[in-house]
């Protein structure tokens, strides 16, 4: 199977940080699929970098709101020469193990949605997005505010269900509103539609260890062990992913293993 890995990067500054190099050398456990970074404010001399790095630098001169507009783009353009799509964040996540491997290991499952492990009333922030969202909505969800949080910093999927739920994202959040409508509040107001698909994989990291993420962590809404500097499970497993770990009490002890080793500046 052939797979596509896409990232975004924004400004100079982001790639003098040590928790991008962290991510970048994690980057090498993807060998299954080619990478993509569409980059925003980059100079050249980085730009020269980041392609050692990546199989296709694309200019997408636009803030971080717009990006899945940029990914739909590039699907669009480039999605039929692939099976598997996917997005994650950057400087905050570890790749721990290859994604591409647990997607391809789930033949009945076309979309990968990860759940972080609480409920939008559980956390303020995605509970303000909530809001937001749910004031321009005719029909908002009167139980919305206990759907489990959907994290929008990591998404994956075939190709074609990956472009459809972009366009979700895209749509809905193209609207007047007090404040930004985000992509994880979209992605987070379509649980109770999503979640009983028998083609979708809802990732809660007590049930699949597919990612996770340090907001859920930090405020005790999950439990994980921490072994041989990798996040795992109840049971020992490691996730294929760890995003927001800079959020985490484990921070530290990742940056001091990597520290020293910054290959990036102005």
């Amino acid at each position: 199977m052939k797979n596509l890995l896409i990232n975004y990067i924004s400004g100079d500054k982001f790639l003098e940080k040590l928790d991008l190099e962290v991510y970048f050398n994690s980057l090498k456990k993807i060998k299954n699929a080619d990478k993509f970074v569409v980059v925003n404010d980059i100079s050249d001399t980085n730009i020269k970098k980041l392609a050692t790095i990546y199989d296709k630098v694309i200019f997408g001169e636009a803030p971080f709101y717009y990006v899945y507009h940029l990914f739909y783009d590039i699907l669009k353009e480039y999605g039929h020469h692939y099976d598997y799509a996917m997005y994650i964040d950057t400087r905050d996540v570890i790749i721990q193990k290859n994604p591409f491997d647990y997607m391809e290991s789930k033949k009945d499952k076309d979309l990968f949605l990860v759940c972080e492990g609480m409920k939008v009333s559980e956390n303020d922030f995605n509970l303000g997005w909530h809001n937001i969202l749910s004031s321009t909505q005719i029909f908002p969800n009167n139980d919305g505010v206990n759907n489990l949080i959907t994290n929008g910093g990591t998404i994956g999927g075939k190709v074609k269900d990956f472009m459809y739920i972009l366009l979700l994202a895209i749509t809905n959040a193209n609207r007047k509103s007090p404040g930004m409508i985000t992509d994880q509040s979209i992605y987070t107001s379509l649980y109770p539609y999503l979640k009983d698909l028998k083609t979708v994989d809802y990732c809660h990291p007590y049930t699949s260890a597919l990612c996770a993420t340090g907001e859920a962590i930090k405020y005790k809404n999950i439990d994980i062990q921490f072994i041989n500097g990798e996040a795992c499970n109840m049971q020992g497993e490691p996730y294929y992913l760890f995003h927001q770990w800079d959020r985490t009490e484990f921070a530290d002890e990742i940056r001091n293993k990597q520290k020293n080793t910054l290959s990036f500046s102005i």
